[in-house]
């Protein structure tokens, strides 16, 4: 169940009033490599005066932010987040607890959430594509790589077109509104990449590939909106 970050942020503040122990799993980057999304920080209620280096929550412009106090001045307190350039400025009121302890999540919990995250896809869009024409276009068979070997009982181009295929759609998430259009447009680069094939005189068309990637979409498709629906659960 989702809750809004207001009521959130509300019960967190009674809490840590009330002189409890808060745990709360970070989301975003701001924070890096100190702290990564996904770990779990442990606020408690700031009795004294804070300090510079102390990670605080604080209220900023209608929102509570994790970050780093690295100056005081007449009272003003400036903080930062370990990943960024800019800056927020409080007062001492605006903060509402202090970081005491962190438990990190699992690496390659971390590893995914780093790089297939909304920022992971973003940094690997280009990439992916740009790997997924060198795999499509270019001249395999000359390299001297079989491409007719079976893995149980399948070719091995076509799970490598299915393989490859599974996480276009992901990649393809952040582009447009409308939830289904994902999966439509990673099949219709599948059949993009096909039909390139046949007018390259060093590849061909084959129906089987073409299927292969639409099944490599499908799936990856199948399991984002898997995750979706567990974490819409949560």
């Amino acid at each position: 169940m989702k809750v809004d970050n207001t009521l959130f942020f509300a019960a967190v503040e009674e809490r840590l009033e009330a002189g409890e122990r808060v745990k709360i799993t970070l989301v975003g980057s701001s924070m890096q490599p100190t702290l990564c999304e996904g770990d779990a920080v442990i606020l408690e209620h700031l009795a004294g005066e804070p300090a510079v280096g102390d990670v605080v929550l604080f209220r900023y412009r209608g929102q509570h932010r994790l970050h780093r106090i690295v100056a005081i001045v007449d009272g003003v307190y400036t903080l930062q987040g370990d990943n960024c350039v800019g800056t927020e400025s409080c007062r001492r009121d605006d903060i509402v607890g202090r970081m005491v302890a962190v438990e990190k999540h699992h690496k390659l919990k971390h590893f995914v959430l780093r790089w297939f995250g909304h920022r992971g896809r973003k940094q690997l869009r280009p990439w992916y594509f740009g790997l997924l024409v060198i795999l499509m276009w270019a001249p395999l068979n000359g390299l001297g790589i079989p491409l007719d070997n079976y893995i149980l009982g399948l070719r091995a181009d076509h799970l490598l077109h299915a393989s490859v295929f599974i996480p276009c759609a992901l990649f393809l998430w952040d582009l447009f509104p409308r939830r289904w259009h994902p999966w439509l447009c990673a099949v219709a680069i599948g059949l993009l990449t096909e039909g390139v094939q046949y007018l390259l005189p060093y590849r061909g068309f084959d129906i089987n590939d073409l299927v292969a990637n639409a099944l490599g979409v499908t799936l990856g498709w199948a399991v984002i909106l898997l995750i979706r629906r567990y974490k819409s659960a949560q």
